[in-house]
């Protein structure tokens, strides 16, 4: 009886540590997927000096043309 109890125990939290074990590799391989989107999303956002400046440039501009 205790041997079946003990098998049972044994099954079920082998279940569980390959349930979890699974869970864990999803998660990693999203975390790498948005890992991946943040560092396009990162040489989108920079900005040169140049292209600053130049933005800066158009902006004055704008605000002689308008005022």
């Amino acid at each position: 009886m205790m041997t079946d109890i003990n098998a049972i125990m044994i099954v079920l939290l082998s279940v569980t540590i390959i349930c979890l074990l699974f869970i864990m590799y999803v998660m990693y391989v999203r975390i790498q997927q948005l890992l991946t989107e943040v560092n396009a999303l990162t040489g989108r956002m920079e900005i040169t000096g140049s292209e600053l400046e130049q933005l800066t440039r158009s902006v004055e501009e704008y605000k002689r043309s308008r005022g």
